[in-house]
């Protein structure tokens, strides 16, 4: 982890730092059960959109691993502030109501 403050001009600072993930992170978990109806593991939701949206979505996780990797600087990335970029490019900003297209 970097100790190096930066110090702001009104004497407030900040620092950036990269920890371990804790081992019971939810990226570690095991995959779990297979549905050989779906084909699929039983963890993957079942689809709630179709292919006609298919350019928004690849636009909206094209922008949460590009926030969570610092636009590709970073292998050392955040998966929960990757999960949190998708929200906001998919649903907006919490606690606002948009419509579609605005």
């Amino acid at each position: 982890m970097s100790k190096d403050a930066f110090v702001l001009p009104d004497g407030s600072a900040f620092s950036v730092g990269s920890l371990p993930l804790p081992n019971d992170h939810w990226l570690y978990a095991p995959r779990g059960e297979w549905d050989n109806e779906r084909d699929e593991y039983a963890e993957c939701p079942r689809p709630i959109l179709t292919h006609a949206l298919r350019e928004q979505i690849v636009a909206a996780a094209r922008y949460a691993i590009r926030g969570a990797t610092r636009c590709g600087e970073l292998t050392d990335f955040d998966p929960d502030a990757m999960v949190q970029n998708m929200v906001y490019a998919l649903c907006g900003p919490y606690g606002t109501a948009t419509e579609a297209g605005r």
